[in-house]
């Protein structure tokens, strides 16, 4: 094997890590249409991979190890209940006024939302690349993102450095979203990296807007976030 194929092979390893991670899973026939490589290729990859522990083979698929946690990945969320997302976004951006602070966490929902921003003189604190990417040609908003350890599954800074840096910010209203919400015991998260930057920004917000459409209800999680009668206001769809 010469250098070029080599140095393509480890390419394609890393890439193939990347994309998994981003979509929390997907099949050996979507990967070898990415790559424009045959099915044996991809599968002889995987083993190499889920033998160096980097993911995991499941019945003609890849899934992401990333950050060993049961959250669903950015990919897998961005696209469920989007029709209620939509509705929730349009209802939240009611709330948001010229000359607000908001903060956003890395949320699907957080992310329909900032889509639906107007184009208006605002200050968006956030810990999403994806909400930062979707404000960057907004010139009248501004946007402040907090660093830390960047995940690609979740498309998002996490940590203790990016949790600490959100005690620096303030925020007049604070929109996020959760793994699951009970009347009776409030919201609650899958995993503690989203949980502890969450409730970092609970903190430092002077409200709190929970974004919580029709399937997370009734769901608990591994972490409560924050009890029912913290939170000033609920919108579904």
């Amino acid at each position: 094997m010469n250098d070029v194929h080599k140095e393509q092979l480890g390419n394609r390893l890393r890439d193939i890590v990347n994309r998994v991670d981003h979509s929390g899973s997907i099949s050996v026939k979507n990967l070898a249409r990415q790559f424009d490589v045959s099915v044996e290729t991809i599968r002889r990859d995987l083993r190499a991979l889920e033998e160096k522990g980097l993911l995991r083979r499941q019945h003609g698929s890849a899934i992401s190890l990333a950050g060993d946690d049961v959250g669903l990945a950015f990919g897998q969320r961005a696209d469920e209940q989007a029709t209620e997302k939509n509705a929730i976004a349009q209802k939240a951006v009611s709330m948001v006024r010229a000359g607000d602070s908001i903060m956003l966490d890395a949320s699907s929902s957080s992310w329909y939302l900032a889509k639906a921003l107007p184009d208006m003189k605002l200050t968006v604190i956030t810990n999403s690349m994806r909400v930062a990417f979707e404000l960057v040609s907004r010139s009248k908003i501004k946007t402040l993102t907090v660093g830390g350890e960047y995940s690609e599954k979740y498309g998002a800074f996490l940590g203790p450095f990016a949790t600490a840096q959100v005690g620096h910010f303030g925020a007049e209203i604070l929109f996020f979203s959760c793994t699951g919400f009970q009347e009776e015991s409030g919201a609650w998260e899958s995993n503690e990296a989203n949980a502890a930057i969450k409730q970092a920004m609970l903190r430092c917000a002077g409200r709190s807007v929970l974004l919580c459409d029709s399937s997370k209800v009734g769901k608990s999680g591994l972490i409560r976030l924050c009890k029912t009668d913290d939170l000033d206001r609920i919108i579904s769809e």
